[in-house]
C-alpha cells in the first residue's frame, strides 16, 4: 500500500511539475499542527467572543495591530534568511539571526518607549503600559522565534510542527484562564506578552541543544539579505495593520471588533498558504529559477482551483457557524462572506516565494513596495467613505493585484548586470 501511495503520488508530482512527496511528507506534519492550532485559536476566540465586551475585544486588537506596526522598527527581518541560509548549509544561522536580530531590536524598544510617553501624556494609562511593555518584550520574541525558521531550513517538520504546537498552545491557554479570572485589559495584555516570550526563548534554548553538534559555517550575506528583507516589508507591515487602526481611528472599538471577527476564520483557511510557502521555501532555493517561471502559469490554475473550492464551501457554511459559536457577533457574517474573496491572495503569495528563494532583490523591492502602497491607498480612499464594506473591498482588490504583480515579476524580472 506504501508504495503504490508513493507511485501515485509520483505520477502526480510528474502531472504538477512539483515534488508532491516532499510536499506529502512536509505538509502532514504541518497540516497536523496547524489543524491543532486552528482549534487552540478557535477557543481563544470563542473566550473573547463571550467574555470580554465587544469594546474591550476593539481596543485588544488596536493594541496588537499598533504593536506589529513597531516592529518594523527594528528594519530587519531575520526568519526568511535564516531558512534561506540553513537550507543552503550554513548551520550556524541561528545564533547569528538571534544575536544580530536582538541588536536591531533596539528600534523596537526606542518606538514603543515614544508611543508610551505619548499615551501617558494624552492620559491613557492602559495603552502607554501596553506599547512599553511591547517594546521590552518584541525583540526577545522575534529573535527567539527563530528557532522555527531554522528548523524550516533543516527540514526537521516533526520538530517544527511540536514545538509550533506548544508555543500555541501556552500562551492561548494562558489567555483562556486569564479572560475567565479578568476583563482587565492591562492583565490580559501583560499575560499575552510575557507567555509568548517564555514559551519563545525555552524552545529557543531547547532547538541550540539538539543542534549543538551543527557545523559553525555561516553566511557571509545572512545580515545583509535580512536587512533587505526587512526594508522591504516595512510597507508591507503598515499595510497589514493599518487597516485595523483606521477603523479604530474613523469607526470605533465596536466596529474594529465586528471586523476581526468577520476577517478571522478566512485569516484560518490564508493558514494552508502559509504552510506551503514556509514547505516550498526551501525547495525552491535548489531549482533554477528557469524552471521555475515555466511552471509559473500550471500553479496559478491550481492555486485558483483550490481558492475557489475553499470560497464555495465557506461561504453558504458560515452563517451557520456565527450562530453557533459567536452569536454575539452575526452583523460580522455577511462582511466575512466577502471577505472570503481574499483566499485568491494564495496566488501572489506562492509565486513571491520563488523571488524570494532566489534572492531576487530588485524584484522583491518593486513587488514589496508597490503591493502595500496600493492597499493604504484603497484603505485610505474607500474607509472614509464606505466604512467596513469599503475595506472588504479594498483588501479583495488588493490581493487580485498582487497576483499579478507577482505574475509579472517572476515571468519577466529585471536582467541582472551578469546577463547583459
Amino acid at each position: 500500500m506504501k508504495e503504490r501511495i508513493i507511485s501515485l503520488l509520483r505520477r502526480v508530482g510528474i502531472f504538477l511539475k512539483t515534488d508532491v512527496i516532499y510536499l506529502a511528507k512536509g505538509g502532514s506534519w504541518m497540516t497536523f499542527g496547524q489543524g491543532i492550532n486552528m482549534f487552540v485559536g478557535f477557543c481563544v476566540s470563542i473566550a473573547f467572543a463571550n467574555l470580554l465586551p465587544k469594546e474591550s475585544f476593539g481596543i485588544y486588537k488596536f493594541i496588537l495591530s499598533a504593536v506589529a506596526i513597531i516592529g518594523i522598527f527594528s528594519f530587519i527581518d531575520m526568519g526568511t534568511a535564516v531558512i534561506q541560509a540553513v537550507a543552503r548549509g550554513f548551520g550556524n544561522s541561528l545564533k547569528r539571526g538571534f544575536r544580530e536580530n536582538l541588536k536591531w531590536g533596539l528600534g523596537i524598544f526606542l518606538a514603543g518607549f515614544a508611543l508610551s510617553i505619548y499615551y501617558y501624556l494624552n492620559g491613557n494609562a492602559l495603552l502607554s503600559f501596553s506599547f512599553l511593555l511591547a517594546g521590552v518584550l518584541l525583540p526577545v520574541i522575534a529573535s527567539a522565534g527563530l528557532y522555527g525558521s531554522y528548523l524550516m531550513g533543516k527540514k526537521d517538520f516533526r520538530r517544527s510542527t511540536l514545538y509550533g504546537i506548544i508555543r500555541n498552545v501556552i500562551p492561548a491557554l494562558s489567555l483562556i484562564l486569564t479572560l475567565f479570572l479578568t476583563q482587565n485589559l492591562a492583565v490580559i495584555i501583560t499575560v499575552y506578552f510575557f507567555s509568548i516570550a517564555l514559551v519563545s526563548l525555552f524552545l529557543y534554548w531547547i532547538t541550540i541543544r539538539t543542534y549543538r553538534g551543527e557545523n559553525k559555517k555561516e553566511d557571509s550575506g545572512l545580515v545583509s539579505y535580512g536587512k533587505h528583507l526587512g526594508v522591504m516589508g516595512i510597507i508591507g507591515s503598515v499595510a497589514d495593520n493599518l487597516d485595523k487602526i483606521l477603523i479604530f481611528h474613523y469607526l470605533g472599538a465596536i466596529p474594529l471588533a465586528i471586523y476581526a471577527f468577520a476577517i478571522a476564520p478566512v485569516e484560518q483557511l490564508q493558514s494552508g498558504k502559509k504552510i506551503l510557502n514556509a514547505l516550498i521555501l526551501s525547495k525552491l532555493s535548489e531549482r533554477p529559477f528557469e524552471e521555475l517561471q515555466k511552471s509559473a502559469p500550471r500553479k496559478i490554475w491550481m492555486l485558483a482551483l483550490y481558492a475557489l473550492i475553499l470560497i464555495s464551501i465557506y461561504v453558504p457554511l458560515i452563517p451557520y457557524f456565527y450562530q453557533f459559536f459567536y452569536p454575539q457577533y452575526l452583523d460580522s457574517v455577511f462582511y466575512s462572506q466577502m471577505y472570503s474573496l481574499t483566499l485568491f491572495g494564495i496566488i501572489g503569495s506562492v509565486l513571491e516565494s520563488n523571488l524570494v528563494a532566489h534572492k531576487k532583490k530588485k524584484e522583491l523591492y518593486v513587488n514589496r513596495t508597490i503591493n502595500p502602497i496600493v492597499r493604504i491607498a484603497l484603505f485610505l480612499l474607500l474607509i472614509p467613505t464606505f466604512g467596513l464594506i469599503g475595506l472588504i473591498i479594498a483588501q479583495i482588490i488588493a490581493r487580485f493585484f498582487s497576483g499579478f504583480l507577482s505574475y509579472y515579476l517572476v515571468t519577466r524580472p529585471f536582467k541582472s548586470l551578469s546577463s547583459n
